[in-house]
């Protein structure tokens, strides 16, 4: 039962899926993938509706692209935060590489934003440490970010030392996954998992959690501004 509802990847050319346009993935041929269409709904605006606190944000031991071990929190600093998990050989469009092409739209619309640029952070944090080593990491942050389109200030890559490091931060926020084995027990390298993303806000409280059906680049961006008008009448 668990497997029939959770996302079932391999390790089958990650990159190419990765690397299609955002016109690619959800243009003209659009429909496939709601999640870079446009929305079907005028959504509420920004500042209109209120995001109660979920629970509070977790910390755990990382690694950064150059291996340097930190705390998550030290890249939250005080910013908002769109924290996401993903693996670099999900090879399902509608999981990892989809999460990543929505968070791309986010980075560079944030960017240009008013009162928005510089006051948020994307983090993307691997749950395949025994693949995802920070040189993996950074190559595969390298090619979610051309120089033409660099966000590496505001979008961190992130992994763990060890499954030892990393299980504790799933478990706190809730994101689940589950390594496949064949008949005789050898892993297959298929993980499945339920695509997550937290928003966080500067008192590091999860005030909202998108799954497939709400990952929406509009809708991300005006919680965004919904929490950053929050913060300007308090």
């Amino acid at each position: 039962m668990l497997a029939s509802i959770l996302h079932k990847t391999t390790r089958a050319c990650p990159l190419a899926l990765l690397l299609l346009s955002p016109a690619a993935l959800g243009g003209a041929a659009g429909n496939a993938y709601p999640a870079l269409s446009e929305l079907e709904y005028q959504p509420p605006a920004p500042g209109s509706y209120q995001l109660p606190p979920i629970k509070p944000a977790a910390d755990g031991k990382v690694l950064d692209t150059a291996g340097s071990e930190r705390c998550l929190f030290d890249y939250m600093g005080d910013d908002i935060v769109l924290l996401s998990f993903i693996y670099t050989t999900c090879s399902d469009a509608t999981g990892c590489p989809l999460a990543i092409a929505v968070l791309r739209r986010v980075a560079s619309r944030i960017e240009q934003e008013p009162g928005v640029v510089g006051k948020v952070r994307l983090i993307t944090l691997s749950f395949d440490p025994g693949h995802d080593t920070p040189e993996v990491m950074r190559r595969y942050a390298a090619a979610m970010m051309p120089a033409a389109d660099d966000h590496s200030d505001r979008w961190v890559f992130l992994t763990t030392a060890s499954p030892g490091d990393l299980q504790p931060i799933l478990q706190d926020y809730g994101q689940y996954v589950v390594r496949e084995h064949d008949a005789n027990g050898h892993d297959t390298g298929a993980i499945s998992h339920l695509l997550k993303v937290f928003l966080i806000d500067r008192e590091r409280r999860v005030r909202n959690i998108y799954g497939v059906s709400f990952l929406h680049p509009q809708i991300l961006v005006n919680d965004i501004r919904t929490l950053l008008r929050e913060d300007a009448e308090s």
